[in-house]
């Protein structure tokens, strides 16, 4: 009569042993998470660049509040912004699809070009090639970014610039070489050595203007180097003020002369500015900075004043997905 005790080993249930099939589900699991997995980062980026300037957004407007309210409702609270251009006044609704219709500068998006333009915005495969040119490729996922409030990506701001080069090569318009969108993080980060055979076919000092996109991992900017005014200028449109930025392309333009002119560039009355937010269009939400670095670079581009606003965001969004479509600016 002398007890006797019995152990049995109990698998828990919680954590079964790896079958066979269970495995593989794994190994599949994680060689789909690699194949999407630069599309999940440039997401979660968007993410957070969304949350930070969402952050600097408020901050911004915390600090207004204390300027007097005459200033604030005549410089950030004026949307949509009627005094810095004229816009024709009309019926408001679905078909009037372009700011001020009959300007030049506003053509009309007419009925059919309005049909392509839902069509490239409805879903679809998203590695779907659109449009190419600029030995650049556009998917229907990049031209996705253009859509509601998403935010542009470097494939859509590379082929704008493009289609700003190409068409500077009519007479009368100043000629225009573009950047593309890692320049400036590359000079910046690695120097003038990691970028000088970026222009090994091109002589930047043939043209009129420079145009610089630059991403400041939460923002795009414009900097434009003007040869003919002898000025490189900071357009941001949260206002922000950089110097530093313009001081890096000076330095690189007496570098790049060095080694492509051999000559040393004469910096003699050039001028490094920022453009004041009460000086240039602001964006008034977190979603339209890379939309308005391009159509800066647009005016600029052509020598026109920059005469858009805020309300004109959805129009040249849609403008700007028919050009890249179409491989031509109207």
């Amino acid at each position: 009569g002398s007890d006797s005790i019995i152990l049995l080993k109990v698998k828990d249930s919680r954590t079964p042993a790896p079958s066979l099939p269970f495995f593989q589900a794994e190994l599949w699991i994680k060689e789909l998470t690699s194949v999407y997995d630069s599309r999940a980062r440039e997401r979660w980026r968007q993410i957070e660049e969304q949350k930070a300037l969402a952050l600097q957004l408020q901050s911004q407007r915390l600090q207004e509040q204390e300027r007097s309210v005459q200033e604030l409702v005549d410089l950030h609270l004026r949307v949509p912004l009627e005094k810095e251009i004229p816009v024709a006044v009309g019926p408001e609704g679905p078909e009037r699809t372009s700011p001020g219709q009959g300007d030049d500068d506003f053509p009309e998006i007419t009925e059919e070009m309005e049909k392509e333009i839902k069509s490239l915005f409805r879903g679809g495969n998203q590695d779907e090639v659109l449009s190419e040119a600029f030995r650049l490729t556009i998917t229907r996922k990049d031209i996705q970014t253009l859509n509601n409030l998403n935010w542009l990506n470097d494939e859509i701001i590379n082929f704008y610039m493009n289609l700003l080069m190409e068409r500077s090569k009519d007479k009368d318009l100043p000629a225009v070489h573009a950047f593309n969108t890692f320049f400036f993080t590359k000079l910046k980060t690695a120097g003038y050595q990691a970028v000088k055979r970026w222009t090994k076919k091109v002589d930047i000092f043939s043209v009129d203007l420079l145009l610089v996109p630059i991403h400041l991992g939460v923002h795009w900017c414009l900097a434009v180097v003007d040869f003919r005014k002898k000025t490189i200028t900071y357009y941001d449109s949260m206002g922000g003020i950089n110097s530093e930025a313009c001081r890096i392309l000076l330095q690189y333009l007496k570098q790049e002369s060095l080694d492509k002119k051999r000559k040393e560039f004469d910096t003699n009355g050039w001028a490094l500015l920022s453009k004041k937010s009460q000086e240039i269009p602001q964006q008034m939400n977190g979603s339209d900075c890379g939309m308005f670095a391009c159509r800066y670079a647009e005016c600029i581009s052509k020598d026109k004043p920059i005469n858009f606003t805020q309300q004109h965001m959805p129009y040249f969004r849609k403008r700007m997905a028919w050009e890249i479509l179409h491989r031509k600016l109207l």
